[in-house]
């Protein structure tokens, strides 16, 4: 099994009389579990709703007693070439402030970006512009290979806002905050995700439950859907999104990485225990990132890349796990049994300390490197399989 036009996550354009960001919000209103305790202010603000409005990423908040934690994700609105109008991806911003780590496929043919971090009711702390890209080794436009990432270099250095260290071990099994500037939405939303609460970023709570490649050869070898062939540069960590409430039967129904695990033999587990804390990214969160904490600060581990409706026709009628889809909601790529992948950061490590020690430019140099840029949008640009 390999990437199709079924993995759905990309960069979302932005609609014309709205900013777009936010990520798909938590599917419902209870403090995060115990491991991520967020302050009084992150809390969210009501016992029976589960609206974007509760999950708003908004600058200055405190996660876990560390002030303004994720002003350091950043907003990426860019042009590119092959696309018409503006889109949106999202960002972390790298120690030395001068580069920002996203997604590979959010550079592709880029023609121009802004950077704007700690975005909230449309203002933002601080704005930049790119004037170059560094691509991750490997990366050809094709998802999961574990190569889909990128450095933005910033017009000038941010020296204000937080910067993430990175984790250096694979972070399967923990739990997670997401962060980031997409669609949002509930995951029991019988239509996709929006831009209604677009001026906010977003943050919701998920565990990495495994990666791409244990649950992709576990499936072909149970199916024979195809042939799997292993990563090649890197590993992508793999969630799904849980359904709550309602009774265990559909707790169980929704939990798509528990039933392919029962069903092949897949050496993971996928728990619930997240309950209404939980949630998946969407369009637009591409390049955002994926935060542990390491118990006095919070590491990233992983970029977003894709989003999957794996259930259409794989756990339906007289298929394994009793013969019900796992899919809330078919065309809404972020309802409950979808699943998600992001790039581990731990492959990685090496080739982003190169690029974002490496010498900063004088100030005179940035014409010619915005001059190259612009060469790049005008290549042609490389197919996406998430379109």
């Amino acid at each position: 099994m390999r990437i199709s036009r079924e993995w759905v996550l990309a960069p979302v354009a932005i609609a014309a009389a709205v900013v777009t960001m936010s990520a798909q919000a938590a599917s419902g209103p209870v403090a995060a579990p115990s491991l991520y305790q967020v302050s009084s202010g992150m809390v969210p603000d009501s016992s029976s709703s589960s609206s974007p409005t509760n999950w708003r990423l908004t600058a200055g908040s405190t996660f876990n007693g560390v002030a303004g934690a994720f002003d350091g994700t950043a907003l990426l609105l860019f042009t590119a070439s092959g696309l018409s109008g503006t889109y949106a991806c999202s960002g972390s911003l790298m120690a030395g402030g001068q580069y920002v780590l996203t997604a590979g496929h959010c550079t592709d043919g880029l023609l121009s970006m802004q950077v704007n971090f700690g975005y909230t009711n449309g203002v933002a702390l601080e704005t930049r512009n790119v004037v170059g890209v560094v691509q991750a080794p490997g990366w050809n436009g094709t998802l999961d290979t574990g190569a889909d990432m990128a450095l933005v270099k910033l017009d000038h250095a941010v020296t204000d806002l937080p910067t993430y260290k990175l984790s250096t071990t694979n972070d399967v099994g923990k739990q997670y905050i997401i962060t980031g500037y997409g669609t949002s939405g509930v995951g029991s939303n019988t239509g996709s995700p929006n831009w209604n609460d677009g001026n906010y970023g977003h943050y919701a709570y998920n565990t990495i439950d495994t990666t791409s490649d244990q649950f992709e050869a576990a499936w072909d070898a149970y199916s024979g859907e195809g042939v799997y062939t292993a990563p090649t540069y890197g590993h992508t960590y793999v969630t799904d999104f849980d359904f709550f409430g309602g009774t265990s039967a559909q707790q169980n129904q929704y939990n798509t990485l528990q039933r392919i695990a029962t069903a092949t033999g897949g050496a993971w587990t996928s728990g619930t225990t997240l309950g209404a804390s939980e949630g998946l990214i969407a369009g637009g969160d591409s390049g955002g990132g994926d935060f542990v904490w390491d118990g006095t600060q919070w590491v990233l581990t992983a970029v977003h890349s894709w989003g999957w409706q794996f259930c259409q026709g794989r756990f339906g009628s007289g298929t394994a796990g009793g013969g019900s889809t796992c899919d809330f909601k078919t065309g809404n790529s972020s309802s409950y049994g979808d699943l998600s992948g992001s790039t581990a950061i731990y492959d990685h490590v090496g080739w982003i300390n190169s690029v974002i020690s490496a010498p900063v430019p004088e100030p005179e140099s940035y014409a010619l490197m915005l001059a190259g840029l612009a060469a790049v949008g005008v290549a042609a640009r490389r197919r996406r399989a998430a379109a």
